[in-house]
């Protein structure tokens, strides 16, 4: 673009940044279902890549980032384990982009807001419960819970002198959807009618939850185009969800019924501390 349509401070009409941070994040779970009460407790190191396109002309920007955990480590409990049990692994994997405008301050700080969308699969390992197959066989599969979020919020961005800059986010989430397999649901055996049933599937969970997230990071430009940065990142989610699943009669597995029960007290809580390394240009 001509000079004249930059309309910011900033010399350069388009800004670049990309870089790598380490998160370390405390995560919690919670929820009861057909009477029985889950939780979770997990310590999660992640690694993940960012980038973020500064439009100054527009006052707009773009901003991706994606993580994923090398190290979990904690404990959960279920009605299966009697007590708490130690996690062995599992897994927690993140995406999203945000698309903001900014178009109140200068050069040195700048107010505005965004909305985007996030992926979410919060799974550290809560073991497996075996069920029984409609041949009579069994079989047990690990929890993979997959979340799609909506992010509307407020972002401010300032350089606190030439080595120093602040950057605050905070966002409501109205919309997240959940879905996936419970691999860690127990059902005891209960009499329906004339026959006993025990658990013939895995739980599937499905429902719509809301929360919030919020993110502050302080940076350090040792140099015009490396920024060191170190901040803190929550987020919150609950909601309503229900939990499907099959019962199969006791020593007649072919003769299953499907059920559906509500979960209460669903809760996604996970909060850390970040550090990152970035490059712009």
């Amino acid at each position: 673009y001509p000079t004249n349509w930059d309309a910011s401070d900033n010399g350069d009409p388009i800004d670049f940044e990309f870089g790598m941070r380490y998160f370390y994040s405390i995560g919690q779970t919670n929820m009861t279902v057909a009477g029985g009460d889950y939780s979770s407790s997990d310590k999660s190191h992640i690694i993940e890549l960012h980038g973020r396109i500064d439009d100054n002309s527009t006052s707009t920007y773009l901003k991706g980032w994606a993580g994923y955990s090398a190290v979990i480590d904690g404990t959960y409990s279920t009605p299966g384990t009697g007590g708490t049990a130690t996690m062995a692994g599992g897994k927690v994997a993140y995406a999203g982009a945000d698309f903001g405008y900014m178009p109140f301050g200068d050069g040195n700080f700048q107010l505005g807001g965004f909305a985007g969308y996030q992926y979410l699969s919060d799974n550290p390992d809560m073991g497996r419960s075996n069920y029984v197959t409609s041949t009579g066989g069994g079989q047990s599969e690990v929890n993979n819970v997959e979340i799609h979020m909506l992010r509307i919020g407020g972002a401010v961005r300032a350089d606190l002198g030439d080595q120093f800059d602040i950057t605050a986010e905070a966002a409501i989430i109205p919309y997240a959807g959940i879905g996936g397999t419970y691999g860690a649901f127990y059902l005891p055996n209960f009499v329906d009618g004339p026959a006993t049933f025990e658990q013939g599937s895995a739980g599937t969970i499905s429902g719509n939850l809301y929360g919030a997230a919020g993110e502050v990071m302080f940076g350090f430009h040792p140099t015009d185009n490396l920024t060191l940065r170190v901040g803190a990142r929550a987020s919150y989610l609950t909601g309503d969800a229900q939990m499907s699943y099959t019962a199969r009669e006791v020593g007649t597995p072919a003769n299953s019924q499907a059920y559906i029960s509500n979960i209460t007290g669903l809760e996604f809580f996970r909060y850390g501390g970040l550090l990152e390394l970035t490059g712009s240009f």
